[in-house]
């Protein structure tokens, strides 16, 4: 059977759902066109929504080939029907109950507009404060009805605060509410200084608990902000007249300014220390602006006698030939114009005139051509303690950096402070020498503690006030004689005093100043491998050759430590800390490979890679169960593994074995029999002695001996780096891993009474 074709309107869909208010009506028509094979009689069903809310116009129609049919439904929800969402399914049912089309109507129940609003009084005027108004909203429905109030401003940006109280109200059927709505004005730039005020246009929207504002003629009304009374316009006009005329002055004074006198913009001793000492005369700076109106300058000097004219300076010709700069090297006593344009004048270490001790105050008074007689400007000095051709005095002489340090790892209560090494670099000193005129030269010397004649000395020579060309970019000579970052003599690890001399005369006779610090420690950086590389890549744990591959291109870097041993081991010598080699290997084995780095204290880092090759097996023995000590055969030479590097075998350190035969052969080297397995010969191991244990005795007996070996070295009793002094750190070593004393000693090669004398030394300083 054909299905007929059928039209209904309006169309709605899940998203867009027919919006009907409760007590409204809704006509839904449906066009049904039959075809000639179909039944004659049909039927309009509907369900999945309540029967109260729809009535189907015809129950049933009948085909007509050449009529279209309409069949009307009218959707009528109650008053008392749900608000929200609701389906109305329709259907065609033939006679013989077969449903021949359907479709769903989609709806949306809303609340019905039965309510009533009136705001009074529709205008309010205020000046300061807040408009009031009275809502009174009335439900004329049958249905209890929930409603949120919305006031709001109808401008754009009006700036108004609305407060409705209460803010959500519940009517009943036929019910009444009243309620308060306050209207304030929140910024106060938007009131009007004069004219009729300020309108603000609001309304108040009803809004349901489920979103939707009420669409009926709503409650509208204005509130008028008077503008800000007279006197206070008239106040506020002043204002602007004022801000306008200082304005205008301001703009007129800055492109027009006026024409003033000379001025003094600074006057300060050339002194920067007090009392003032070390020269003989007392030196003034001063700086005078708009000196093009400068006649004279009258400098006064108030001491214990009073107060009298030191210098008068005239400037009607420019500056006096008493005050122009004689020589291009002249540092003091002369005066110049800094700026031409404004007329600058700058006067750098002025005489006065002072010869005698005691305390002095100075006045500079500067006076304009129009007037010789007032002064326009006066400056007055800080008094100022003299004392003529002091002697000069180191008054500072320090580490560079020692006295921004805290960390407590940088001092040593037995080796004085310590110096982190520059890297590169020497330690560096800082030092302030008072009065440093009468300086001729400065001695400073450096002395190795463990070497007292190695000491260097450095002289710096002056000639006058002028640095010597060695301390140019380190010094600044000025009242004090400030330098700093000095480079010193100590440039190798090791403890060090510094001796500075400063070398002065007076009454033509030379007098020498000394002070020392010390010792300081210059400690290296730590030894450590920086680069270690195999075909220009990071060595790993295990490299593996590949086939027919029969060199190595190694490359390392060695950093830190003091006068480090660099070795390539199995391979024999010693190599640079930075370098490359190829190393050629055997074709058959397989083995280790190892970069180990030596400093002179005896620290040792190495790094171990593991050569192998595809498809090798490993060296014979590296992975094998340890054999029964009673049991152990020496290898013949013939059937020793070749070594992995093509090198000599004597050349290869061997390691010492501990195995003793009992039947030694007149010749060094062992001869073995042909191996038999039923009658091999029976090779005795002397029993491995028990391994030392470490324990908290033998660590505290390590940091005595440690202790005794800084006092040992303080009494020059031992030589830094010597033979003794690396067999004495070895057999620290030894005590920390659990040896006891007479072992330790034994084992590192150094006399049993001499490690007595440390211990003691050290049992002493505790």
């Amino acid at each position: 059977m054909n299905h007929p074709h059928v039209v209904i309107s309006p169309q709605t869909s899940s998203d867009q759902p027919y919006a009907l208010k409760l007590g409204n009506k809704l006509l839904i028509t449906i066009a049904v066109e039959s075809l000639a094979d179909l039944s004659p009689d049909y039927e309009l069903l509907a369900s999945h929504l309540s029967p109260e809310c729809y009535t189907l116009g015809t129950p049933a129609i009948s085909a007509d080939q050449e009529h279209r049919q309409q069949i009307e439904v009218v959707v009528h929800p109650p008053q008392m029907m749900a608000i929200g969402k609701h389906q109305l399914h329709l259907h065609l049912q033939s006679a013989d109950s077969e449903v021949i089309w359907e479709h769903l109507v989609y709806l949306q129940f809303l609340a019905a507009d039965d309510i009533e609003i009136m705001l009074t009084p529709d205008r309010t005027v205020i000046q300061d404060g807040v408009g009031l108004y009275q809502l009174d909203i009335t439900n004329t429905s049958e249905v209890e009805q929930e409603l949120t109030l919305r006031p709001h401003c109808l401008q754009p940006r009006s700036g108004c605060l609305f407060q409705t109280e209460p803010a959500q109200i519940t009517l009943a059927p036929d019910g009444t509410e009243k309620v308060e709505l306050m209207v304030q004005p929140q910024h106060w730039w938007l009131r009007p200084w004069f004219g009729k005020g300020k309108n603000f246009r609001f309304q108040v929207d009803l809004q349901t608990p489920e979103g939707t504002l009420l669409p009926q003629s709503l409650a509208q009304g204005t509130l008028v902000w008077q503008p800000y009374p007279r006197s206070q316009s008239l106040r506020l006009l002043a204002v602007l007249l004022v801000a306008l005329a200082t304005s205008s002055a301001l703009i007129w004074r800055f492109l027009f300014p006026p024409q003033s006198g000379p001025s003094i913009a600074g006057l300060q001793s050339t002194q920067m220390i007090n009392p003032q000492t070390g020269q003989k005369d007392i030196h003034l700076n001063w700086t005078i602006k708009n000196s093009q109106k400068l006649s004279k300058l009258v400098l006064w000097r108030q001491g214990k006698g009073g107060s009298t004219i030191a210098k008068t300076y005239w400037f009607k010709g420019g500056i006096p030939q008493t005050l122009q700069r004689s020589q291009s090297n002249q540092t003091f006593n002369f005066c110049q114009y800094d700026d031409k344009q404004t007329k600058t004048l700058a006067c750098n270490g002025i005489e006065t005139g002072t010869a005698d001790s005691g305390e002095y105050q100075f006045k500079l008074q500067a006076f304009s051509t129009q007037d010789a007689n007032e002064p326009t400007d006066v400056e007055t000095t800080a008094s100022i303690a003299f004392t003529p051709n002091a002697i000069p005095q180191i008054v500072r002489f320090v580490p560079d950096g020692l006295e921004e340090r805290t960390d407590p790892f940088t001092t040593n209560p037995a080796l004085g402070p310590v110096a982190l090494a520059p890297s590169p670099g020497p330690i560096t000193l800082n030092w302030d020498i008072a009065n440093p005129s009468q300086i001729t030269e400065l001695q400073l010397m450096t002395v190795d503690v463990n070497n007292a004649e190695a000491s260097l000395l450095q002289r710096f020579r002056f000639q006058g006030r002028q640095l010597p060309q060695k301390l140019a970019k380190f010094c600044t000579f000025a009242q004090i004689l400030t330098c700093r970052h000095i480079p010193t003599a100590a440039r190798q690890p090791g403890s060090y005093f510094f001796k500075l001399n400063a070398v002065y005369q007076q009454d033509q006779k030379s007098f020498t100043l000394t002070k020392t610090i010390g010792p300081m420690t210059l400690q290296a950086e730590p030894l450590r491998i920086a680069s270690f590389l195999i075909n220009g890549q990071k060595a790993p744990t295990k490299y593996v050759l590949k086939a027919g591959q029969n060199t190595l291109d190694l490359s390392w870097n060695v950093v830190g430590g003091t006068q480090p041993i660099v070795a390539m081991l199995p391979q024999p010598g010693k190599l640079p800390t930075v370098g490359k080699m190829q190393l050629k290997l055997n074709p058959q084995q397989q083995g280790m490979l190892t970069l180990q780095a030596t400093d002179s204290n005896g620290k040792r880092v190495l790094q171990t890679v593991a050569i192998a090759r595809q498809n090798v097996a490993s060296l014979p023995g590296t992975a094998s169960p340890k054999p029964d000590p009673s049991q152990v055969q020496p290898p013949s030479p013939s059937n020793l593994p070749p070594p992995i590097f093509s090198a000599p075998a004597a050349d290869i350190p061997q390691p010492k074995s501990p195995v003793v035969v009992s039947k030694p052969t007149p010749t060094k080297s062992p001869v073995a029999s042909k191996p038999v397995p039923a009658k091999a010969p029976v090779v005795s191991v002397a029993s491995p002695k028990s391994k030392p244990q470490y324990s908290q005795e033998s660590l505290a007996e390590a940091q005595t001996i440690t202790r005794g070996l800084v006092v040992a070295r303080q009494k020059r009793k031992i030589v830094l780096n010597g033979d003794t002094w690396n067999k004495a750190q070895d057999m620290i070593t030894l005590l920390r891993r659990g040896y006891n004393r007479q072992e330790a000693a034994q084992k590192a090669g150094v006399p049993l009474w001499k490690l007595n004398v440390l211990a003691t030394l050290g049992e002493r300083t505790k």
